[in-house]
């Protein structure tokens, strides 16, 4: 514990030093800033449909459609919210007049970038599991208009939803420099580091054709020795030149490394209907994922009386290298389900890793022409090449070349000011993640495959700020899963069909909504389906998810506010087989927030209660099979200051 005593006593130190009046984190509310119910976060707070682990049943992450203010990132670990303010899902009609789309969606992440004016904020939260949390978020104005600066840190006691616990803590630094009124230059850097970090215990494989028992939520039930250290860095360059009203110039360069030095990985396996299963766990070397990324693009505007015509021209690449393989696996045995059984800790034999290798170059062209009260065409071409090298131990190196065209368009009409209607196709060349820990080739990362999506919709305005989007898409990819020898590879192609809607804005004084739901309909196929070895529809895809914000806080209750959040989700096949499902659930949560000032010092306080009926269920990964209770009730509370 000292070192979370020392960096909270630093933590305290520079918030008691700071002075300025801008409101910064106190005024963090995703509800308010949300556009639409396809995902939007702003600091702590997340809502809607998708997220960057989930749209249109896919994963922007994992599928490599990452993006910083836009230009390109290869992510090995998460950037963190020292430096990021917030994100945006961009599908449908929030990627039109987008660069270069991705069809699995693309999660572009917003810096926490200084303004015009000093400010430092506080921001203390505490969790009924335990959890407790200091973050201090500095901008300093350092040369009015043309040099400042953006410090962060926070450091925790983190407890999460399986009981295992780990201290936390993080930093990051960002400049924004001005040289002249045309440049801007943003270099930033980011760290995390976790040490203590026990091994998280849900992962849990029921008998064949039932499932997991419901063991008590919060319990830990790992080993007390098998504790995670891991060291994380993101850093990189921003820049833009403009050129005059016409050109713009933009530039990103990223590094971004995730060091484990030591990491476990426990299952409980047979878990029968009493709660009796059997333990195993793995136990990993040192391993250290890294990547260079980054964009270049020059931006040309043409205008032409109500008409504007962009023209971008870009290149992207990356470097990516992944250490995997050489884990040692130790069977216990016989458990009971929430009982904390310890166990001397066995002597693992780590063997030797293997190293993947890939270097990929991209570059492209774009169109975008916007015709005024009219429509939008864009259109964009792109050339990629994939370098890959696979080097395990006694097998012979493996190299791959792969060159692929790429290519979107897209069309929205506006047959009036309050309608739009749109359509859009997309190829792209996408990331298949990794193989999961169950795998007999545990963590080998998957080659990049093609990948397809094409979507229509429409946007209509009930009022100046009431919007409506629906739309339908097709997502087509390479499916991947365990085949019948336990490898993670391709065993077919998979297909999701679906229906999303969002309806998000004010609906009475101080009543804002933000309503969505998605309805997706996934379909494998393949010779893998066709004998019977793999369902049709793949184990964990969740049917239709339906969300609906509510946040009431008229004028006259001078900033006091309450909200609500009630999310239902479809029931989902349990198995690869598609015998048993999981059931639908519901889970309410409600809060409320008090923004105010003391001495001119804008604050707030943010309590909430996640799942109030402490409804019980289970997520699963589909592709490991891993299943993992949900979320119990919780009680958290927040408190920010901008001083």
């Amino acid at each position: 514990m000292r070192g979370l005593r020392t960096s909270t006593a630093v933590l305290l130190a520079l918030a008691a030093g700071s002075h300025g009046a801008w409101a910064q984190r106190a005024a963090d509310n995703a509800v308010s800033a949300a556009q639409d119910a396809f995902g939007t976060s702003v600091g702590n707070e997340n809502i809607g449909l998708y997220s960057a682990s989930n749209a249109r049943g896919f994963s922007p992450t994992e599928a490599g459609n990452l993006r910083i203010e836009g230009l390109y990132f290869d992510q090995q670990i998460n950037l963190g919210n020292r430096l990021v303010r917030g994100s945006t899902i961009r599908v449908g009609l929030s990627a039109q007049s987008y660069p270069f789309p991705a069809p699995t969606g693309i999660a572009d992440y917003q810096l926490r970038l200084p303004g015009e004016q000093t400010v430092i904020s506080t921001v203390g939260t505490y969790s009924s599991e335990g959890t407790y949390r200091l973050e201090v978020d500095s901008q300093l104005l350092l040369a009015p208009e043309r040099l400042g600066l953006t410090l962060g840190a926070s450091a925790a006691h983190d407890v999460f939803p399986p009981g295992n616990t780990a201290r936390t803590w993080n930093a990051g630094a960002i400049f924004r420099w001005h040289p002249t009124d045309e440049i801007e230059i943003i270099p930033f850097w980011g760290r995390e580091q976790k040490t203590d970090w026990e091994t998280n215990a849900h992962r849990w494989f029921p008998a064949p054709g039932v499932l997991p028992y419901k063991a008590t939520r919060g319990v830990y039930v790992s080993q007390d020795w098998a504790d995670w250290t891991q060291y994380d860095t993101n850093f990189g360059l921003l820049a833009r030149y403009n050129l005059g009203d016409d050109w713009v110039f933009r530039a990103g360069a990223f590094r971004s490394v995730m060091n484990k030095l030591t990491s476990f990985i426990s299952f409980f396996r047979n878990i029968q209907p009493d709660g009796s299963a059997t333990l195993s766990m793995i136990s990993n070397p040192p391993q250290a994922n890294a990547s260079y990324s980054g964009e270049v693009r020059a931006s040309r505007v043409f205008r032409e009386g109500p008409r504007r015509h962009t023209i971008h021209l870009a290149a992207r690449g990356r470097d990516t290298e992944r250490q995997f393989g050489g884990g040692s696996t130790y069977n216990f045995g016989a458990v009971q389900m929430g009982v904390n059984k310890q166990f001397a800790p066995p002597a693992f034999v780590f063997g030797p890793e293997s190293l993947d290798h890939v270097k990929q170059t991209t570059g492209g062209v774009s169109y975008e022409g916007l015709w005024s009260n009219v429509g939008e065409l864009s259109a964009g071409l792109q050339k990629t090449f994939v370098r890959r090298k696979v080097d395990q131990p006694g097998l012979a190196l493996r190299t791959s070349r792969d060159n692929q065209w790429l290519y979107n368009g897209t069309l929205a009409v506006y047959p009036s000011k309050d309608l739009a209607v749109y359509v859009s196709y997309t190829r792209g060349l996408e990331e298949a993640g990794i193989a999961p820990e169950t795998a007999a080739n545990y963590g080998e990362p998957q080659p990049a495959n093609i990948t397809k999506q094409i979507d229509a919709g429409v946007r209509y305005a009930l009022t100046p700020n009431l919007r409506l989007v629906a739309g339908v898409f097709e997502v087509s990819k390479p499916y991947l899963n365990r085949n019948t020898a336990n490898i993670f590879t391709t065993v077919g192609t998979v297909k999701n069909q679906g229906i999303e809607l969002s309806l998000s804005g004010p609906i009475a004084p101080g009543l804002r909504m933000v309503a969505g739901g998605v309805l997706i309909k996934p379909r494998a196929s393949g010779l893998t389906v066709d004998q019977g070895l793999i369902g049709r529809i793949p184990s964990g895809e969740i049917p239709h998810t339906l969300r609906l914000n509510l946040q009431y806080g008229p004028a006259s209750w001078k900033g006091f506010s309450i909200d609500g959040q009630v999310v239902n989700q479809g029931a989902a096949f349990a198995d690869r087989l598609d015998t048993y499902k999981i059931p639908s659930s519901t889970v309410f949560d409600v809060g409320t927030r008090y923004q105010f000032k003391v001495g001119g010092i804008p604050a707030s306080v943010r309590l909430q209660v996640t799942n109030i009926a402490n409804n019980y269920s289970f997520t699963l990964s589909g592709s490991s099979g891993t299943f993992m209770p949900t979320l119990p009730r919780r009680f958290s509370a927040r408190v920010s200051a901008d001083f």
